[in-house]
């Protein structure tokens, strides 16, 4: 089908690049299955992404983790791509118009699809929208305090941009223009300034109604550290990223009546590829536990540096185009543990809205989970999510699912999203919104999440009925401790009685 073969071409012209997006999507195991939370819970090898800071209150001393997941978003968009590539609308339109001024000379069979394709076009909202993602990662968590991480992630997007005033059924032939009626199979003579002002068969050939085709490829490889301070008031960790970036774009003009072969065909004068030059951006994460609880509170402020990626005139299929900034974005999350940390609760909203690969299109998510692992060996989690500032998706609520089992040093986890709310395509039902991810894991050291923060403190009375007993280091405890081993070094009774009788 035509808007498979686009989408196939493009993505995979996407992942030959780099690899991107701009919100803050769902990646890796734990936040697709958790309603998109990640920043209070979120504590191994992905804290890079979702808040570094989390790093210092991390289930195990290593992790590392592959992701790999993609999904898409659709608004009144698919089926109508659908709808004119199965009616052959460019073929149509070429044979209406080769019979212009033959009164009766058309099949049925066009003017069928002649009308089915009006009556398409003209029901097509100027809020339609097709995003498709893809993405990997890479990462390890190394220590309670240092990760890295690769992350690859392509961003596709696709508008129906159709000319709500050329509309009309008027074709142009040997410098002559003909009004079509497809009721009575008839042409009648007009003329050119209406032709130019009015004609469908203009708006496609003019390039004023076509496809809008954007991509955007990016890759971030950060270094992410972490440190944790004990206070009166509970514990604090700081967390911070930076990272090297790289960026592509891509945008192109796909006719309407294109053939699907030629759709991505590069030599297309409306096909540009512009190339960055390479950037660093910064990350900033704080995450707080009330003394006495196991309450975490995040906050990660990520690209807080504004990176600017500049164009690469030498590089590019371009040479004239706009420096590409992103902009500063705020996410905050809580989690919290019950049943001896078997289960979790966590949400996560964001603090502003955000861009999308749509143009004029911004989201603003939040989103609640919750996981219950039992056992090291085993996680199921579900949650929901709703984007709160979209103007052309209409996606419901967005229902999530994931489970995890195996080993401890080899897990497999997979997770899922679903919307409540469906649109068509190819005469099926699909959901408005829909993600997969699947992951590989390994672990190693400390128990499962029973870890936690290495902080030394003055007094055994500082320490909560929760927490694990951490390295005391006072000169009253040093003593206590030299006594011990000297008691322990002292041979006992029985241990003389031997050495005298048999000299061991």
């Amino acid at each position: 089908m035509y808007l498979k073969r686009v989408l196939t071409g493009t993505i995979a012209l996407g992942l030959a690049s780099s690899l991107s997006a701009y919100e803050m999507k769902p990646i890796g195991f734990k936040a697709t299955g958790m309603g998109g939370t990640g920043v209070a819970s979120t504590r191994g090898s992905l804290a890079g992404y979702y808040n570094p800071a989390l790093l210092r209150l991390s289930d195990y001393t290593t992790e590392i983790s592959l992701n790999v997941g993609a999904g898409f978003r659709e608004s009144n968009m698919a089926n109508n791509m659908d709808t004119l590539s199965n009616i052959n609308f460019q073929e149509t339109l070429d044979t209406i118009a080769k019979n212009a001024g033959n009164n009766g000379s058309n099949s049925q069979t066009d003017i069928n699809n002649l009308k089915t394709a009006k009556t398409t076009l003209s029901s097509i909202s100027a809020k339609n929208a097709l995003q498709v993602g893809a993405g990997v990662s890479l990462a390890a968590q190394m220590s309670d305090a240092v990760a890295i991480g690769v992350y690859l992630d392509a961003d596709v997007g696709m508008q129906l941009k159709i000319d709500a005033n050329r509309l009309d059924l008027i074709f142009k032939k040997n410098n002559s223009y003909y009004s079509y009626d497809p009721d009575t199979d008839t042409y009648t003579a007009t003329t050119q300034a209406k032709y130019e002002s009015s004609s469908l068969e203009y708006a496609v050939d003019n390039g004023h109604s076509y496809v809008q085709l954007d991509a955007l490829l990016l890759g971030e490889v950060p270094i992410s550290y972490a440190k944790a301070y004990d206070f009166s008031s509970g514990f604090w960790s700081f967390g911070l990223n930076v990272k090297y970036m790289n960026l592509t774009g891509y945008d192109k003009k796909v006719d309407l009546g294109k053939k699907s072969g030629d759709a991505n065909d590069e030599s297309d004068s409306s096909a540009n590829e512009i190339t960055y030059k390479d950037t660093f951006g910064l990350d900033l994460g704080l995450a707080y536990q009330p003394k006495g609880t196991d309450l975490t509170l995040g906050l990660v402020g990520k690209n807080i540096n504004s990176p600017k990626f500049e164009v690469d005139t030498v590089g590019s299929a371009v040479t004239k185009s706009s420096d590409y900034k992103l902009d500063p974005y705020f996410r905050v999350g809580v989690s919290y543990p019950i049943w001896d940390d078997n289960i979790e609760f966590a949400l996560d909203a964001d603090l502003q809205k955000s861009e999308t690969i749509i143009p004029g299109e911004e989201t603003q998510m939040i989103g609640a989970g919750i996981e219950l692992h039992p056992a090291s060996w085993f996680a199921l989690r579900a949650g929901a999510m709703t984007d709160l500032a979209s103007d052309i998706y209409d996606d419901g609520v967005i229902a999530t699912a994931g489970v995890g089992f195996g080993l401890k040093w080899f897990q497999f986890d997979l997770s899922a999203m679903m919307s409540n709310k469906s649109g068509y395509y190819d005469g099926d039902e699909i959901p408005r919104y829909a993600a997969v991810n699947i992951s590989l894991l390994s672990r190693w050291g400390d128990g499962y999440n029973k870890k936690r923060p290495t902080v030394y403190k003055t007094n055994e009375e500082d320490f909560t009925e929760n927490e694990a007993p951490t390295q005391i280091l006072t000169d009253e405890k040093i003593k206590e401790m030299e006594k011990e081993l000297e008691e322990e070094a002292e041979p006992t009774e029985h241990e003389k009685r031997m050495k005298e009788r048999f000299g061991i």
